[in-house]
Order: C-alpha cells, then structure tokens, then sequence
C-alpha cells in the first residue's frame, strides 16, 4: 500500500503542478504583467521638425542681345552681293514710251526690260511734272492682266496705266519709281 499512497501522491503532485502551469501559462497569454516606467535621470532631447528654408526670389538677369554688324551676305544669280533693298531695281530699264489720249482719257505704255535671269516681283509708278518740277499727275502701271503687283519675267514686259488727270502730260517730263512697301526681289 505504501507504493500506491505514493503514487497517488506523485499524482496529485503532477497535477497540481500541471495545473501551475498552464495557470502562469494562461496569465502570461493574457498580458497581466506590469511594467512600470524607470527614470534613469537621462531625457530624451525634444523632436525638432525642420523648417524648409525660404527659396530665394529669383530676379531677372540682364539678358543679352547681339545684334548683327550687317544683314547676312547673299549673292543674286549674277554671283553679285546684295548689298542693299534696291539691288533689283538695277536690272530693270525702260523703253518705248508712250504718254496718249484716248476718249478723253490719258494713257501711259511702256516696255520694262528685266536683265535678270529671274522672273522679279516689284510695283512701279509714274510720275508726271510740269516744267517747274512740281508733280502734277501719278499712275500705277499694270500688266495685261491687270495685277499691280508686276511680275517682270526675263526680257521684255509690256506695261500701260491709265493716269487720271485733265490736263495734257505729252509734253511733261515723267520718272519711274518703284513702290517701297513691295520693293524689287526675285520670284521664289
């Protein structure tokens, strides 16, 4: 009997210590631990958050021009330097002209001969004067057509135009001049 007092014994020993156990086991799964904090007599220097700093205004800087010395150099189909808006106008001359009246009206025909091997673009006006050099009387020539805006094609180009005035002008000195707003230059 005495090896079953002790084995009861031993029994109630493991079961006692069984339920021990899973007691702690279950109290430490259910978080009752205390933790209390500890001054250590150290503290922890305060959060600083960054202040972005202030980008700076930007200021315009000087900017700088460079402005040609001269206008880009360009040779004309002869191999010759364009060295001014009225280059063109050299190639043109004029012959066979006509100042006529006609019911009542007065008419100007002329030939311009263009020496360039392009066609060129230009507007052409004719100017009357009287024997004291004052104008007395315009007209703007015109191609068959009857565009303003010439195109002179290389050689001869007839042109007419229809002057408006009362007086007679076939004794008066004429010129012809070239419009500036349209200048001379090369078709194309």
């Amino acid at each position: 009997m005495k090896s079953r007092g002790r084995e009861r014994v031993l029994a109630a020993w493991l079961r006692a210590l069984a339920l021990a156990a899973a007691l702690t086991l279950s109290l430490g799964l259910a978080g009752c631990v205390k933790a209390r904090p500890v001054l250590t007599g150290e503290t922890i220097p305060p959060v600083i958050t960054p202040t972005p700093e202030p980008t700076p205004t930007p200021t315009p800087e000087p900017t700088v021009t460079i402005e040609p010395t001269a206008a880009p150099l360009t040779i004309d189909a002869f191999g010759e330097p364009v060295l001014s808006v009225n280059h063109f106008e050299g190639y043109i001359s004029y012959r066979n002209i006509q100042v006529y009246e006609q019911a009542e009206d007065t008419f100007i025909d002329i030939v311009a001969i263009n020496y360039y091997p392009e066609p060129l673009i230009c507007a052409i006006g004719a100017t009357f004067y009287d024997e004291n050099g004052a104008i007395v009387a315009e007209a703007a020539l015109q191609q068959r057509d009857g565009e303003y805006l010439l195109t002179l094609a290389p050689g001869e180009t007839v042109l007419f135009g229809r002057v408006d005035t009362d007086m007679a002008l076939t004794l008066l000195d004429v010129s012809f001049s070239f419009d500036g707003s349209v200048g001379v230059y090369p078709q194309g």
